[in-house]
């Protein structure tokens, strides 16, 4: 018997060697994987050489953990371990902001890959913050959009369409965790876009409400100091004052939240679905600016033409051409499976969301809003905002604390 509790311990380290070596073995398994980009049209193979300086973004969609590796000759190779990824390019070339990605790519393999890049311009309107997660208990009435003029000329709000994208999900299903059912190798099988919700518009004959260069303005859901408001048990206080607000998202829909300031110049609302006022789903969904080529937003969208059925279902939708789009913001829930494009890459080539207090969960009712990076200043000392058409490069990532107002750091 002594012999047999004896040999018990060394049984028991041989395994556990055994076993560490086993995992150790597991954790060191990496893949090589090889990005190739092809650029685009508008970017020539003498520029190329600029193409260099671009970088790769790899995203673990099962850790959150992310990294960056440079391209060289329009190619990088990353060792990684078995998992998901997204892959994400983001650079310049030519003078324009040159974007790609890929999603869901599954590496249990070296394998190579090909990103097309796709060229665009900056935005003369940006979103410079956007908030809409709302704070503890269920309070969301504090929601508000800020648009900023990131050029040096005066620029026209008239007959700007702001709106929250519909994320297209199959009947009965309310999980987000899925593509869109409008689009097709991610672009919308129709050419426009669905918005879902309250689509809101800026009233005006296309030069009555300027705003200034290297200024913005605040859209607010509630046009009222949330700071200041009673708390009941267990809520939390908004850090929020809009009661400066330019303009107002009133929709005379009946519900108490719903506040109607004077002096303060409500929005036109041109359609509507659901819901007390045009908000996102607290966790996150994507919103576009947008301007129609011809024509007056009212009249649009007295066109039965510009409303049409979610795929599958009787519920209906907003459609905004997707060559109409000034500024998009591809926002989604935290949880990385949730994370499918429902913006073209033209418009946002990233993503962007809001994390809870972990940094990691969801970020409903967090307080937290997603605003938009500096990338420099004028000779004059003004703001330039990041605007790369990837929201991935432009947003703080997880989100911060709401600056209604305030520009810059």
């Amino acid at each position: 018997m002594k012999k047999f509790f004896y040999i018990l311990p060394i049984i028991a380290m041989i395994l556990g060697f055994a076993s560490c070596s086993s995992n150790d073995d597991d954790e060191a398994v990496r893949y090589d994987v090889t990005v190739k980009v092809t650029l685009p049209s508008e970017v020539t193979q003498a520029e190329s050489a600029t193409a260099a300086q671009m970088t790769v973004t790899v995203f673990n969609t099962s850790t959150s953990q992310e990294s960056k590796v440079p391209l060289v000759d329009n190619t990088a190779t990353v060792s990684l371990a078995p998992g998901t990824y997204n892959f994400t390019v983001s650079g310049e070339a030519a003078g324009l902001n040159v974007n790609g990605f890929k999603t869901g790519i599954d590496v249990f393999a070296a394998k190579e890959i090909t990103i097309d890049l796709i060229a665009s311009v900056g935005s003369t309107l940006v979103f410079k913050e956007v908030y809409f997660s709302g704070v503890p208990e269920s309070y969301f009435q504090d929601a508000f959009y800020e648009i900023y003029n990131n050029t040096d000329e005066v620029q026209y709000l008239d007959g700007v369409i702001m709106g929250v994208v519909d994320l297209g999900l199959a009947p009965s299903t309310w999980n987000k965790d899925q593509p869109s059912g409008w689009m097709a190798d991610n672009k919308y099988i129709d050419g426009r876009y669905p918005l879902t919700s309250h689509i809101q518009c800026f009233p005006g004959n296309g030069t009555e409400y300027p705003i200034e260069p290297r200024t913005s303005v605040i859209v607010a859901a509630n046009p009222i100091d949330h700071s200041a408001r009673a708390l009941k048990e267990n809520d939390k206080k908004s850090s929020v004052n809009l009661s400066s607000a330019d303009w107002q998202l009133y929709t005379d829909n009946a519900f108490p939240a719903d506040t109607k300031i004077e002096g303060i110049p409500n929005m036109t609302l041109l359609w509507k679905s659901w819901g007390r006022e045009m908000m996102p789903a607290t966790e996150g969904q994507p919103l576009i600016l947008a301007r129609l080529k011809t024509g007056n937003p009212v009249d649009y969208a007295a066109d039965e033409s510009s409303i049409a059925p979610v795929p599958g279902t009787t519920t209906n939708c907003f459609m905004i051409p997707a060559d109409c789009i000034l500024d998009a913001i591809d926002i989604v829930p935290a949880d990385p499976a949730c994370h499918f494009k429902r913006i073209e890459a033209k418009d946002d080539a990233g993503l962007t969301w809001v994390t809870g207090a972990d940094g990691t969960s969801n970020g409903d009712y967090s307080g937290k809003s997603l605003r938009r990076k500096v990338a420099g200043k004028t000779p004059e000392g003004k703001i330039i905002l990041k605007d790369t058409n990837n929201s991935s490069n432009d947003f703080e990532t997880g989100g911060s604390i709401p600056t209604p107002g305030i520009i810059g750091d």
